[in-house]
């Protein structure tokens, strides 16, 4: 009996419908309400599981499962579910409760079949441990949000009245201050000459209008050409220009020294004259060029990768 038992429970995991030849039918029913727009609740649907006494034909379903559970034929399982039922119906003459695990219970009252489902139903094993949560409305979350958000100040402009006759004078003394630092000067050979001395001059012009302001402007006065100290070829520097960066075409990464300079003399036999090795932070690295700008290793590399597509060659910056 626990057999046939089992599988009604396991085929209502399956089925809507279960039916017990000469006893009834077992269905399975869903409230397919998962939210309550009222409270704003999700919760899983809710599952109903029923029984109808009516039907009672034998669709195959109960006995071919248990003629694969139990390796049987399957008149046999008929046979079993049979004897099970002949149990059932024996036990609720005599006034019994039959308990199916996991389904219900069947009983008689006024000589009809009652059903009564268990707590806990195998048909919802899908929704164990799901509970019900709150979901609000989007309306309700920006209320809170923009209630807990202080309220904005609105900002304050200030105007500051400045006339043109300030950033004409404003204007004249940066200028003037301006002068003074970038005029060099004059010198003769390291030496103070003050016979021969030229002073570069600022001269103060009158004011102008302006519509209807006076504009007053600076004007520098460039020291004669003839003043100023001829610069010998040794004081004339070029600007060196340094490079912090170069960039490697690596075509070998070895874990030490003895296989890259192995590795190095193979790459230099098949006719990579300019190989090295660069060694780093404990990794030995062959190279095949190095190069000072980005653009014209990259152009490299790509070259170098259409003609030797069997050699995985990358680009490694390295500083100097």
């Amino acid at each position: 009996m626990q057999t046939v038992i089992f599988h009604i429970a396991y085929l209502l995991t399956q089925h809507e419908c279960v039916i017990v030849p000469k006893l009834g039918a077992f269905v399975v029913s869903s409230s397919g309400k998962e939210k309550t727009s009222r409270w704003g609740i999700l919760s899983p649907p809710e599952i109903h599981l029923g029984f109808n006494s009516e039907i009672t034909h034998n669709d195959g379903l109960l006995a071919n499962s248990l003629a694969r559970g139990k390796k049987c034929s399957y008149r046999e399982a008929n046979l079993l579910i049979d004897q099970y039922v002949a149990d059932v119906q024996q036990s609720m003459n005599e006034g019994k409760q039959v308990h199916i695990a996991w389904v219900g219970s069947l009983y008689l009252k006024d000589n009809k079949k009652m059903f009564q489902p268990d707590r806990i139903l195998s048909c919802d094993a899908f929704n164990y441990g799901l509970t019900g949560f709150s979901l609000p409305c989007l309306e309700d979350i920006l209320q809170r949000t923009n209630a807990a958000l202080p309220p904005k100040k609105n900002k304050e402009i200030i105007w500051i009245p400045v006339s043109r006759k300030l950033i004409a004078y404003t204007g004249s003394i940066a200028a003037a201050v301006l002068a003074m630092c970038i005029i060099p000067t004059p010198l003769n050979n390291g030496h103070f000459n003050q016979s021969r001395t030229q002073y570069a001059s600022l001269v103060i012009l009158p004011a102008h209008e302006f519509n209807g302001e006076k504009e007053v402007s600076a004007i520098k006065m460039p020291a004669p050409a003839d003043s100023l100290p001829e610069a010998s070829p040794s004081e004339v520097v070029n600007p060196v220009k340094t490079v912090e960066f170069h960039y490697y075409i690596i075509i070998a990464s070895l874990p030490d020294e003895p296989s890259a300079q192995k590795t190095l003399t193979l790459f230099q036999s098949k006719g990579f004259e300019n190989a090295a090795i660069l060694s780093a932070d404990g990794k030995h690295r062959v190279y095949t060029n190095r190069f000072e700008d980005k653009t014209e290793a990259e152009k490299f590399l790509i070259q170098f990768r259409k003609d030797h597509p069997a050699n995985e060659a990358w680009l490694l910056k390295q500083k100097d």
